[in-house]
Parts: structure tokens; sequence; C-alpha cells
């Protein structure tokens, strides 16, 4: 989608005392107030098994059109973290999605990415450490090499649910 193309978001205020009103494709009409503290932390299974994740409230303030979790390496039953030593690669894949992005919490994590850019396609290797992010566009492909025993991550995509589509051999 050209720039033309995309929708502009306008603020728009009244008055001082109205309230701020914002108008594009994500007008914001309907989210609720949500607050997530770390004391009241838990930790799930979910897409990857060595992975755990922690759902921050963000997809049922918003109806479901995002999604924001933590992801760290799971912690075994005695405690301990999982060896990521021997973390499998998630094999080359897609996700049918509008947006995704992480940002490095802890530790660190490498990817590769399929690049395209004027109708070319390169493959990038990148390793993301603390304060590091990456927005990844929809339908990039990619896959995850390895991480550290203490990654942790946020990723924030759209919307909350989606399709994860493992790439064909050709």
């Amino acid at each position: 989608m050209a720039a033309a193309d995309v929708p502009e978001t306008t603020f728009n205020r009244s008055s001082p005392q109205s309230p701020a009103h914002f108008s594009g494709p994500i007008s914001g009409e309907g989210y609720q107030f949500t607050a997530a503290y770390a004391k009241d932390a838990m930790w799930a299974r979910g897409l990857r098994d060595f992975f755990e994740y922690r759902e921050l409230g963000i997809q049922a303030a918003t109806g479901g059109q995002f999604k924001a979790h933590v992801l760290r390496v799971r912690t075994e039953e005695t405690g301990e973290r999982a060896d990521a030593s021997g973390l499998h690669t998630t094999g080359l894949h897609t996700h049918a999605l509008g947006f995704q992005m992480i940002y490095i919490l802890k530790g660190w994590i490498k990817f590769i990415y399929h690049v395209e850019n004027d109708g070319n396609t390169r493959v990038e290797e990148h390793l993301f450490g603390p304060g590091d992010c990456c927005l990844q566009p929809p339908a990039i492909l990619h896959n995850e090499l390895e991480c550290s025993e203490d990654l942790e991550l946020l990723e924030v995509t759209s919307p909350a649910h989606y399709e994860t589509q493992a790439a064909t051999q050709k």
C-alpha cells in the first residue's frame, strides 16, 4: 500500500474540556482501560512449546483487535529455566496478521528474515538484544534460529488471533 493509500489519523479536540477523538482505521471505540501488574503475572504455554507467555490484558481490552504479551524461555517444573541451547528453530513461516512488533526486554534472539524490496528478496540474519525493536511486516517469511536462556521479549500483534503458516519447500 502506498503512503497515499494509508488512511490519515486525525486528532480532533473541539474544546479544551472535551475528550480527544481519533478517527481513522483504528478509532479505539469500545476499548476498555486495563492494567497488568508484574506481581500478578501468570505464565502459560502458547504457540511455541519452548516459550511461556504472559498475557497483558490488551486482547480483552481491545475486543481482540490487538494482543500484547511477554514471551520468555519456558520454566521447568523445578523452577529452573529450560535449556535454550537445544532450542530448535521454528522453521520458515509467516503469520496472517496486519501488525507484529517485538521489543527485547532481556537476553537475545536471532532471526532470519526474507526481506522483499522492489520485487527482490534478500535473506537477512538479525540478532536482537535488550532495547532492540523489530517491526515484522505482514506475511514476512522468517525463522527463529536461537535465543538465550534468559530471553524475555514483548510482542504486540493485530489482530490478537491469527494463523501461522509453515513455508512449503520447493
